[in-house]
């Protein structure tokens, strides 16, 4: 097995040798097959991606109540996120930007309203105080974005990893698609069949490690933080209070106001560009039929909207005003497109074929 990569293995399983691969030089794996090689298991293998790895998408059931988290009906997947999944730090990810995408539709229905409808005017203390908010709701969950990224599982194996294996048998899944798990109350585990010793879980707050830099994932969540506090940064200089001293400087407003929307907008842009590629194979192969490329898709079209915005923002010509607030209108349901994708992904685990 290549020491490239970084996750620990369960016993019953073994990388199939030849299947590593990283869209980008340099970083570690995002796509691996793993063989399933204990004599209790049948033979075949199950593909770990970087991604469902990270979003914990191989659990099955909730941790706290036993309830069984697959459905195969769509409406059953839709209506799943109307469940409050609070243990699971990717949904409250998926929750906070699809919220936050809520408040910037509103906000570029409030800047965008009055160059299409005389009826409507524009309203400084809506924008401003709606503007703030949804970039405060955007730094937190790039917060979230970090916890996910350091406290995803170790032990490679789907969702709850040795757990897993711990309390789970396969059975035949009689749609040919695979094997689906079985969780039995009272199984002895093959981990404790073998002596293997449960591992330990600890949630991480804070840490320096550098093993997190190779990961395309964390990377990419590392730049939305960085890119959602300058960002945060115009949405404080466009509280009503603070922006009606600096209009009247357009140099100041420039500087304070519409450079760090250019600068966060295109770090959201580089972000999305990376959970992209990291759902990809190869780095020029786009993978329309993954739901992580298309999160990452439409918000990098989000942030090419809030990029266009600002840049638009720095003319006081009545064209580029109207451009600036459409870009606005238009990047925000972009993100929110993203975000409520992301969140249905956050709530259904996915199956892989063997």
């Amino acid at each position: 097995m290549s020491t490239f990569f970084h996750h620990e293995l369960h016993p019953a399983l073994s990388v199939v040798p030849g299947s590593q691969e990283a869209p980008l030089p340099g970083f570690k794996p995002t796509r691996i097959r793993l063989a399933r090689t204990h004599t209790d298991l049948p033979e075949g293998n199950e593909l770990w991606t970087s991604r469902d790895h990270r979003k914990n998408r191989h659990q099955q059931e909730s941790p706290l109540s036993g309830n069984v988290r697959q459905t195969d009906s769509v409406w059953g997947k839709l209506g799943r996120m109307l469940i409050m999944e609070y243990w699971n730090v990717s949904w409250w990810v998926a929750v906070m930007f699809t919220v936050g995408s809520v408040v910037w539709v509103v906000n570029g229905f409030l800047v965008f309203l009055p160059f299409v409808n005389s009826h409507y005017t524009s309203n400084p203390d809506a924008i401003g105080w709606s503007g703030w908010v949804g970039a405060t709701i955007f730094e937190v969950g790039s917060i979230f974005l970090i916890w996910e990224a350091w406290n995803r599982n170790d032990a490679a194996y789907f969702g709850q990893s040795v757990e897993k294996f711990a309390r789970a048998k396969y059975h035949p899944d009689v749609t040919g698609k695979g094997f689906r798990f079985a969780v039995l109350d009272e199984v002895i585990s093959i981990a404790t069949k073998e002596g293997a010793s449960p591992v330990d879980h600890t949630w991480i707050w804070f840490t320096l490690d550098t093993k997190y830099w190779r990961e395309i994932g964390f990377v990419a969540g590392f730049t939305q933080l960085c890119a959602a506090s300058i960002f945060w940064t115009s949405g404080l200089t466009g509280l009503p209070g603070i922006q009606e001293h600096l209009a009247p400087h357009w140099k100041l407003q420039a500087v304070f106001f519409w450079t760090p929307q250019v600068v966060g907008g295109s770090g959201f842009i580089i972000s999305s560009a990376l959970y992209m590629l990291e759902t990809q194979k190869k780095w020029y192969i786009p993978e329309p039929f993954q739901l992580g490329w298309h999160i990452g898709f439409w918000n990098l079209i989000g942030g090419i909207g809030f990029t266009l915005c600002a840049a638009f923002g720095y003319s006081t010509q009545h064209w580029a005003e109207y451009q600036s607030s459409l870009s606005t209108f238009w990047g925000s349901w972009a993100f929110l497109i993203g975000s409520a994708i992301q969140w249905y992904e956050a709530v259904n685990p996915c199956m892989r074929e063997g």
